[in-house]
């Protein structure tokens, strides 16, 4: 983890900071940063509610504040509306009744509150002591020694989920390579966790690199995306798109190689009858130990880059591992996006209707709330003012 130590002694200064507990400037989101006495412990973000995706401002309430409740040590909270709404043109703050919901619920689990601010498109105020006339301007927060450059921030909460643009050419080769190996194995629809290797497929490049899926997977995490070499490419593909490897990769990169082989051979057993060891899918659901945060984002990085070289439609087994890997980091929001394309693609695709069905219960990994940490895995901060 990397520690992020920044003295705030003002409301704008602890705004200019949230951007970068987040790495991104949010927009129409409740920001929840949770303290132990002085020190912020990362930062939390959930949609607001609108007509399009109305919601209960006590469920949502109840949900932020309950993740707050899970961070050891915590014993504080900020809040921090982020609209496009410009705050002089309306009556009254907006979103009150969400804050004052959060609020209440803080004073029920026995949180203080630090501050509970708002960011428009024309200033910022408090609904704990707001402005008596027009919102306090947003080059308070920009001028602040705290802020970040936005040139170093993502534009909002989704522009890092956008996939890497491809050379359109690479994208055909990897098509190229992925038809030839599917000629020789299989498709995606075959359910046999390890094809059968003959000695054709052992010929082919891409085909002879899946006749090791865990050596293959760990090897392609070890080398930056665009160095992959097209035969890797498009055997990483190959297995994305079939739930067994798919899950093997998953269990690997949220662990070891170890775990990959072990995860291998359990599919495998699996598919003879054996029932699945319930300690290897556990990290699955969230449960077990802290993976290696650089582990999952490289893989999360790597099932980007292959998502992006493969055609639309050939797209939503990775795409759910993108999904998942995003989750299991604390990205809800992104893991949403890529497991709801893939499902615009292939309505009846498994994984990603799953992590649909986790975020929208509210649920995180154990591991996200084991150490101070934000989701988008930046530090802390010191000094923050608590009042």
């Amino acid at each position: 983890m990397t520690s992020t130590v920044v003295s705030v002694t003002s409301s704008a200064s602890f705004l200019a900071l949230v951007p970068r507990l987040l790495e991104c400037t949010p927009s129409e989101s409740l920001v929840l940063v949770p303290f132990a006495e002085s020190r912020s412990l990362g930062a939390m973000r959930v949609d607001l509610p609108t007509a399009a995706r109305p919601a209960s401002v006590e469920s949502i309430a109840s949900t932020v504040i309950g993740m707050a409740c899970k961070i050891a040590r915590t014993d504080a909270v900020a809040l921090v509306v982020y609209t496009d709404d410009a705050l002089a043109d309306v009556p009254a703050l907006p979103h009150r009744p969400l804050v004052d919901a959060a609020i209440a619920r803080a004073d029920i689990c026995g949180l203080r509150v630090v501050d509970a601010l708002v960011v428009g498109t024309d200033g910022w105020d408090s609904y704990l002591s707001p402005s008596a006339s027009d919102p306090h301007p947003l080059d308070e927060i920009t001028s602040s020694p705290a802020a970040e450059p936005r040139s170093s921030l993502d534009e909002d909460q989704f522009a890092a989920a956008q996939l890497p643009p491809i050379d359109p050419a690479l994208s055909r080769r990897v098509l190229s390579a992925l038809r030839k190996v599917e000629r020789v194995l299989g498709g995606a629809h075959e359910r046999r966790p390890l094809p059968v290797l003959t000695r054709a497929a052992a010929a082919h490049p891409a085909a002879a690199a899946i006749a090791d899926p865990p050596v293959l997977l760990e090897d392609a995490l070890a080398t930056a995306p665009s160095e992959l070499d097209i035969a890797q490419i498009a055997a990483v593909a190959f297995c994305l798109a079939r739930p067994a490897l798919r899950d093997v990769a998953l269990m690997q990169w949220a662990s070891d190689l170890a775990t990959g082989d072990a995860t291998l051979h359990a599919q495998t057993a699996y598919h003879r009858g054996t029932p699945f060891p319930e300690g290897l899918a556990r990290p699955m659901w969230g449960e077990g130990a802290h993976p290696d945060p650089d582990r999952l984002r490289r893989a999360l990085e790597l099932c980007r880059f292959v998502a992006a070289a493969l055609p639309r439609e050939r797209r939503p087994g990775a795409l759910s591992a993108c999904a998942w890997l995003a989750w299991a980091t604390g990205r809800s929001s992104h893991a949403a996006l890529y497991a709801e394309t893939a499902i615009e693609i292939d309505a009846d695709h498994g994984l990603s209707a799953i992590v649909l069905d986790i975020i929208e219960a509210g649920h995180l990994p154990e591991w996200v709330f084991e150490r101070p940490t934000s989701p988008a895995g930046t530090g802390s901060s010191r000094e923050c003012p608590v009042r």
